[in-house]
């Protein structure tokens, strides 16, 4: 069946279904056309036609140039019913249909290719310090040491001098002779014609709380015997009286 029979059939079954808005007006126009034609038999000379026929006709050409110009927007057309009358149809759209279920998923595209690097970004903040460690665990005790002798020797007057126990090693004997000049034994196995001895001043035990030139007369020049270390204390730079003095405290080590 085709769109014109469909809409005839449908026109025939109810007309008030197709009443919209659009062809409310085209019969707004059809009637006073079908108005001014006479359903009476035409007394003029056959073949001529009536004036109200010549009215109607000319009206319904004037609907179909309005349907003509409509139709193409409105999706409307002209139907031809019975009797020759003329009406603008349109058709209605229906509602819009359910949405469709959704589609099964693509298969996954190829990975990319791989960007290029980026600049290095700035140096950022310095961290909180972090929390203090644990104490560690005490060491072992380390290997004896490789001094064979020491000793502090402290002066108590202007010609004695003596040792301090607790920091003396493998040294029998110590005496002044003359003033700043020390002369110490050593024990057995030490011999001070072969071994060198390092010397250095020390403050906590000279007469007057400061330290002299202490210097190791390797030769005894100042009268040592022979088996001793000769030790020589001189007055600082700047004395009243420079030179060999008595009063100054000193270390000595044998290595």
């Amino acid at each position: 069946m085709d769109v014109f029979s469909w809409v005839m059939l449908r026109r025939r079954r109810t007309l008030s279904l197709l009443a919209t808005p659009a062809v409310i007006a085209a019969l707004a126009v059809a009637v006073p056309a079908l108005a001014g034609t006479s359903l009476l038999p035409h007394a003029g000379p056959p073949g001529a036609d009536a004036p109200g026929a010549h009215r109607a006709a000319a009206k319904v050409s004037a609907t179909k140039t309005r349907a003509a110009q409509v139709s193409p927007t409105k999706h409307c057309f002209t139907v031809v019913l019975s009797r020759g009358h003329h009406e603008l149809e349109c058709l209605i759209p229906g509602p819009r249909g359910a949405r469709g279920a959704r589609g099964a998923r693509g298969q996954t595209g190829l990975p990319g290719l791989s960007g290029s690097k980026g600049e290095r970004g700035a140096t950022g903040k310095a961290g909180s310090a972090g929390k203090a460690g644990t104490e560690g665990q005490q060491g072992s005790p380390g290997a004896p040491g490789t001094a064979r002798a020491y000793a502090v020797v402290q002066p108590i007057s202007a010609s004695a001098a003596s040792f301090v126990a607790a920091q003396t090693v493998n040294f029998t004997a110590v005496a002044e002779i003359d003033p700043g000049v020390y002369c110490l034994t050593p024990a057995a196995g030490i011999a001070p014609e072969s071994d060198a001895a390092a010397v250095s001043p020390e403050v906590s035990y000279s007469i007057g709380g400061a330290p002299g030139v202490i210097a190791a007369n390797a030769k005894r020049t100042h009268g040592c015997p022979g088996g001793t270390f000769e030790v020589d204390t001189f007055a600082p730079t700047g004395a009243t009286a420079p030179g060999l003095a008595s009063g100054y405290a000193f270390t000595i080590v044998v290595p």
